[in-house]
């Protein structure tokens, strides 16, 4: 069951690092900046890895335990709820007929919206984890070498994305609520 445990956090990890590499190619190849709330969700679903990620990582120094499991559910609950939050939030300020959204979509659904969905789906699987964590009564540690390239690609993306902020705001305290440009480009 271990295994089993390991190959969930490992493509949930990647899956929320390709979505995290998804938002980058947005913004560098379509040329649409992102918002201050898009920011709040990127950092959102970086918070949401740092579960799976715990259990990759506690997995290398020893067997996991129900502890174990139990804090990762409750990381990765907690911060898709908070994901969700700000998405609801950026949804309800486009919810009117007649407004256009921010940004481009992409099978007829905004960003913001698709990162919505994200979230429920990500809480619904901490649940499910959290769940089947009861009817486990062993765990083995287990050599996952994939696990080392998942944490460097993930850390890769949220460094890039640090860099992206610096860029877009400058050294001022607060991004532009409809950006135009790269501050930190601009003269």
């Amino acid at each position: 069951m271990s295994r089993l445990y390991l190959i969930a956090a490992t493509l949930n990890t990647l899956v929320l690092t390709l979505i995290l590499a998804a938002a980058l190619i947005v913004q560098f190849a379509l040329g649409e900046l992102p918002c201050p709330l898009c920011f709040l969700q990127r950092i959102a679903i970086m918070l949401c890895a740092l579960g799976p990620c715990f259990l990759l990582a506690q997995n290398r120094r020893s067997a996991l335990t129900h502890r174990d499991l139990a804090i990762a559910g409750g990381m990765s609950v907690l911060a898709a709820l908070l994901g969700a939050a700000i998405a609801v939030r950026q949804v309800l300020l486009h919810i009117l007929p007649g407004d256009p959204g921010f940004g481009g979509t992409v099978l007829g659904m905004h960003l913001y919206t698709i990162c919505l969905l994200v979230f429920i789906g990500h809480a619904l699987a901490a649940g499910v984890m959290l769940i089947f964590a009861s009817t486990t009564d062993t765990f083995t540690q287990l050599n996952w070498p994939i696990a080392k390239g998942v944490f460097f690609a993930f850390g890769a993306v949220v460094i890039i994305n640090l860099i992206s902020v610096i860029l877009q705001a400058g050294w001022h305290g607060m991004l532009p609520p409809d950006p135009v440009h790269y501050l930190m480009l601009s003269s």
